[in-house]
C-alpha cells in the first residue's frame, strides 16, 4: 500500500507539472484555442441571451420533436453555424487555488488508480520499459474514449483534439516512467 500511496503521489505530481508545461511553457494547447473577433459585441450578446453557468449548443435541439419543428433545428444545423459555448455569467479568478489543489488532487487519483492496475498487471513484472508503455496505453485509453469520441461526436476541431490527445500521451508515459520505477513486482508477487 505504501508503493501505491507514493506512486499516486508523485505521478500526481508529474501529471501536475506536465499541465503547467503542455499549457504555460511549450504551449500545446496555443494554436488550436481562438480568440473572438469582436469579443466586446459577442460577451454583451451572451449576457442578454443566457443568465445562467452551463453548456450552451447552438443550433438547440428543439424540446418537442414534431416533424416541423425538427426539420427547421435540421436546416440550420446544415447551414450553420454551429457551436458550443460553455459560460459562466459571474466570471472567475483565473489560476484559482482551489483549481490547483483540485488539479493535483485528480492527478493523484488517476495516478493511484492506474498504479493499482500496474501493481495487479503482469506488466509489472516485466521490464521498466513495458511498464512505461503500459502506462502510456492509459494516455491512448483517455484520447480515444474522450478526446477522439468528442472530435467524432461533438465535432470539436482536428487541432484542438490533437492537442489533448498528445496532451493525454505524453502525460501519461511521464507519469508512467515515475509509476514504472516504483511499481515492480517478482514474479512469484503476482497472484
Amino acid at each position: 500500500m505504501k508503493q501505491l500511496l507514493l506512486a499516486s503521489l508523485l505521478g500526481g505530481l508529474v501529471l501536475f507539472l506536465w499541465g503547467w508545461l503542455s499549457w504555460s511553457v511549450i504551449p500545446l494547447h496555443d494554436a488550436s484555442i481562438r480568440g473572438i473577433e469582436n469579443e466586446d459585441a459577442v460577451i454583451a450578446a451572451l449576457h442578454v441571451n443566457m443568465d445562467q453557468k452551463g453548456v450552451y449548443t447552438f443550433p438547440a435541439m428543439p424540446r418537442t420533436q414534431d416533424e416541423a419543428t425538427m426539420n427547421e433545428w435540421m436546416q440550420k444545423l446544415q447551414q450553420g453555424p454551429v457551436g458550443m459555448i460553455i459560460y459562466d455569467p459571474e466570471g472567475t479568478e483565473p489560476m484559482r487555488s482551489d483549481q490547483m489543489i483540485i488539479g493535483f488532487f485528480l492527478g493523484c487519483i488517476s495516478a493511484f488508480i492506474v498504479a493499482w492496475f500496474l501493481s495487479r498487471s503482469t506488466a509489472a513484472v516485466a521490464s521498466y520499459f513495458t511498464r512505461v508503455a503500459y502506462c502510456g496505453m492509459f494516455g491512448i485509453f483517455i484520447a480515444v474514449v474522450s478526446h477522439l469520441t468528442n472530435w467524432n461526436w461533438m465535432e470539436y476541431p482536428i487541432d484542438y483534439t490533437m492537442s489533448w490527445v498528445a496532451d493525454a500521451i505524453i502525460g501519461w508515459i511521464l507519469a508512467g516512467s515515475v509509476l514504472s520505477i516504483i511499481i515492480k513486482c517478482k514474479k512469484q508477487e503476482i497472484a
